[in-house]
């Protein structure tokens, strides 16, 4: 007899939903960034700060929307770092998250 797994087809929405989540909280069995002292993620911790930074960096290089993957590979953090700081970022009103292909962060206006 053969098991499926349920897996969403838009993992991204799972890191990215804001119910149930406080920033910089990584959910159970999620791996840290790697660096003793640093945990993913924003609010006072400089390592997300720093992750913050490089997100939005990132994003103004670019000039435009760029996908979660290809900030993941521009900043060299991790998907959760990422995801993290994007959530951070986008609660302090300077990145809106939107579907298009996939999902798409891009700098607000405002």
């Amino acid at each position: 007899m053969e098991m499926r797994q349920n897996r969403s087809a838009d993992p991204w929405s799972t890191f990215l939903a804001p119910s149930g989540r406080a920033p910089g909280v990584t959910p159970s069995g999620a791996a840290s960034s790697g660096e003793p002292g640093r945990a993913p993620g924003g609010g006072d911790d400089p390592g997300g700060e720093d992750a913050c930074h490089r997100v939005l960096e990132r994003l103004r290089a670019a000039r435009g929307p760029l996908s979660l993957e290809q900030i993941h590979h521009a900043t060299r953090l991790g998907l959760l770092e990422v995801a993290d700081a994007v959530d951070a970022l986008r609660g302090r009103g300077l990145v809106e998250v939107e579907r298009e292909i996939d999902e798409v962060v891009r700098l607000t206006e405002g």
